[in-house]
C-alpha cells in the first residue's frame, strides 16, 4: 500500500494555483468551478439531439420497398372490388328501406 502524502495548507495553495495558472480559463479565483462539466454535459445532450435528427432525416428519406408497395396496392384494389360489388345490393338495400317506412 503506498503512503499517501498530506500536503500543508500552502503547499496545497501552490498547487491550486499552478492548476489555475495551466488549465482554468474560466476559473477568476482559486476555489472557482470552471463550469466546464456542465459545459461538457450541454455539448453531449447537443451532439446526441444532433445524432437523433439525423437519424430521423434518414428513417425518413429511405425509399419504401417495393414488396409493401405491391401490397399496399393488392390490398387497396380489392377493398376497392369490394365496394364495387356490394355496392347495387347497398342501393337495393336502401331504396327497400325507404319503401317500407313510407308505407
Amino acid at each position: 500500500m503506498a503512503n499517501v502524502r498530506r500536503f500543508d495548507s500552502k503547499a496545497a495553495l501552490g498547487q491550486q494555483r499552478a492548476e489555475l495558472r495551466r488549465s482554468a480559463r474560466g476559473k477568476v479565483h482559486i476555489g472557482d468551478d470552471t463550469g466546464s462539466a456542465a459545459g461538457r454535459a450541454a455539448e453531449r445532450a447537443k451532439v446526441h439531439q444532433l445524432q437523433e435528427a439525423e437519424h430521423e432525416r434518414r428513417e425518413a428519406a429511405r425509399p419504401e420497398p417495393l414488396s409493401a408497395i405491391v401490397a399496399d396496392l393488392v390490398t387497396d384494389s380489392l377493398k376497392l372490388a369490394r365496394t364495387l360489388v356490394s355496392a347495387p345490393f347497398r342501393m337495393a338495400a336502401a331504396l327497400r328501406g325507404r319503401r317500407e317506412a313510407h308505407a
